[in-house]
């Protein structure tokens, strides 16, 4: 893809990496429940402990929990999958699809401290999260408190020291109730510590794409 900047020449991205963005429709009437819902499962299960420390990490199971929420939220899924695959595709996401969503789906808590550490999610198409609740952030908290990070894939990227928006060695997005969040599945990521009241609540999830024929 060419774009045109002041001069002569054109500028063009050879390895952009897609990150889809959306605040879903409806999320204040879903979240709440899930919230409920969440905070009751905690309660009957351990932390299975992964990319988090501190904090609750369900089992991957959560699509299968049977709530309607849960339909929501598994549809909001498919619906942004579906865009951001159209959108790599150039919009050739004609042909028959099924977005297999075995690779699980589960719960991130966090609470005061809580945080989770750099990794990504091999052997999938996309992986995402939603966030249901933000909890209280702490007003002299850091500005990237909760946040989470993605980071430059390019390797040898940071020595480059340009200090232009493309040029950054990281990427941090401000969290929002309802807010849907894909993004190629090899990009490592982390999660800020949370630093304040309340519980920040997130569903992370990865996602298979098969094609027919």
């Amino acid at each position: 893809m060419l774009t045109k900047y002041p001069g002569a020449g054109n500028v063009s991205f050879a390895f952009p990496t897609p990150l889809y963005q959306r605040v879903m429709p409806g999320y204040e009437t879903v979240n709440p429940e899930l919230t409920r819902i969440i905070l009751e499962h905690e309660k009957e299960s351990v932390s299975l402990g992964r990319s988090n420390v501190g904090g609750w990490h369900s089992g991957d199971d959560l699509l299968e929990w049977p709530y309607p929420e849960i339909d929501a939220l598994k549809g909001w899924i498919g619906e942004a999958v579906g865009e951001i695959t159209n959108m790599e595709m150039e919009g050739r996401l004609s042909q028959d699809h099924d977005v297999n969503m075995d690779g699980g789906a589960w719960v991130n808590l966090c609470r005061n401290g809580d945080y989770n550490t750099i990794h990504n999610h091999p052997a999938c198409s996309w992986s995402g999260v939603y966030y249901v609740s933000l909890g209280n952030r702490d007003p002299s908290a850091p500005e990237q408190t909760g946040q989470i990070e993605f980071l430059d894939p390019r390797m040898g990227a940071t020595a480059v020291g340009l200090n232009g928006p493309d040029s950054l060695p990281k990427m941090r997005i401000e969290p929002v109730a309802g807010m849907m969040l894909v993004f190629p599945s090899w990009l490592y990521h982390c999660v800020n510590p949370f630093i304040g009241t309340g519980e920040r609540i997130s569903i992370s999830f990865n996602v298979s794409l098969r094609f027919e024929g």
